[in-house]
C-alpha cells in the first residue's frame, strides 16, 4: 500500500521491526531527514501496545526522535497517556472523516518551540488579516504552466537555492521525475523562460485526500502572488479530481505561507513541534486544512 507521492521509506514494504511483528500491513512512513516516523494506520487495538514498542525500537536505531500518529475519532483511545502529545487536527483527512494528530517524543527537548516570539507574531499578523482571494492574473511576463519531466533539473535548481535543507531531496532532479510518475502534481511559474517559483499537490489516494507543498520562489521574485496563484490553481484541480480534502504544513514562522492558507479559506489546525527539517534546522510546522466537498 503506498499512501502518496513521497513518504519517506514506507514500512509496509517489509520491515524486520514492524511488518513481521504485525500482520496489519498498515501504513508507517520512516523519514529520517526530518528525524521522524509517521503512523497513518493503527492495528487492532489490542495490538497497538505492541506495535508502538516496536516503533520506538526504531526510532532509536534510525535515530528518529519523533512519532507522529494519525489516527480516527474511535482510535483516540488507544493512545491515552503521557507519552502522547495532541498537536493537530485535519478535517476530512481518512476519506472525509477527521485525523487526529497525536506524536511521540522520544526525546522531550523536542517536543518545544523553535522561535516562540517569532511563531506567536506570525499568528497574530494572520488573525488580523480578514483578506480572502480574489480572482486575478499573474503581473506581465510571468507564465504559469504544469511541470513536466524535462523541468526536473531547474525545480532542483529552485530548491536547491530556496532552502538549505529540505523534508525531502527537492534538490535531486531524479527524486521529483520519480514523484511526479507518484500522484505529485507540480505547477510552476515562469519569467523570461526561467523557473522563479513552484508548488505541488501530493495526493493520498487511500485516504482521498491531497496536501499542498513544495512551495518555493526566489527572494528576487517574491510579493507577486506567484505561489497565491498556484494554490488557486492546486485547489480547482484537485476539486476536478473529486478529492474531499486537502491539507498544507506552513513554517511556522512564514507570514507569508501561513497567509496565503488563510485567505484561501484553510482552517488552522495546530502546530507540530520541530517537525520538518526544512531551512537548515528543525521548524515547528502549522497545519491548514480545507474540506472541498
Amino acid at each position: 500500500m503506498k499512501l502518496g507521492g513521497r513518504g519517506g521509506i514506507p514500512m509496509t514494504i517489509p520491515h524486520e521491526t514492524v511488518h513481521k511483528r504485525f500482520p496489519i500491513g498498515k501504513a508507517v512512513d520512516l523519514e529520517p531527514n526530518s528525524r521522524r516516523i509517521k503512523v497513518y494506520q493503527l492495528p487492532h487495538r489490542d495490538a497497538v501496545t505492541k506495535m508502538v514498542k516496536a516503533l520506538k525500537e526504531m526510532g532509536y536505531r534510525e535515530k528518529c526522535d519523533k512519532i507522529i500518529f494519525y489516527v480516527k475519532k474511535e482510535e483516540k483511545d488507544a493512545l491515552r497517556g503521557s507519552d502522547f502529545v495532541p498537536e493537530g487536527f485535519i478535517d476530512g483527512f481518512f476519506q472525509g472523516e477527521p485525523a487526529y494528530i497525536y506524536s511521540m517524543f522520544l526525546d522531550r527537548t523536542r517536543n518545544r518551540p523553535v522561535a516562540w516570539e517569532e511563531e506567536q507574531q506570525v499568528m497574530r499578523i494572520v488573525k488580523k488579516d480578514n483578506k480572502t482571494i480574489e480572482t486575478f492574473s499573474l503581473p506581465e511576463g510571468y507564465v504559469m504552466t504544469s511541470a513536466t519531466e524535462s523541468d526536473a533539473p531547474e525545480m532542483a535548481d529552485l530548491y536547491h537555492t530556496v532552502f538549505e535543507t529540505y523534508p525531502t531531496p527537492m534538490n535531486n532532479p531524479r527524486f521529483i521525475v520519480d514523484v511526479m510518475h507518484r500522484q505529485v502534481y507540480f505547477t510552476i511559474v515562469k519569467y523570461r523562460g526561467q523557473i522563479v517559483s513552484a508548488c505541488s499537490t501530493d495526493l493520498l489516494p487511500l485516504f482521498n485526500c491531497a496536501e499542498i507543498s513544495d512551495c518555493a520562489t526566489l527572494p528576487e521574485h517574491t510579493n507577486r502572488r506567484l505561489l497565491s496563484h498556484q494554490f488557486s490553481h492546486q485547489i480547482k484541480q484537485m476539486r476536478r479530481k473529486g478529492v474531499q480534502t486537502l491539507f498544507c504544513y506552513a513554517r511556522a514562522v512564514s507570514a507569508g505561507m501561513n497567509l496565503i492558507n488563510a485567505r484561501h479559506g484553510f482552517t488552522f489546525g495546530g502546530r507540530l513541534e520541530q517537525n520538518s527539517n526544512i531551512a537548515g534546522r528543525l521548524e515547528c510546522m502549522n497545519i491548514w486544512y480545507k474540506k472541498l466537498f
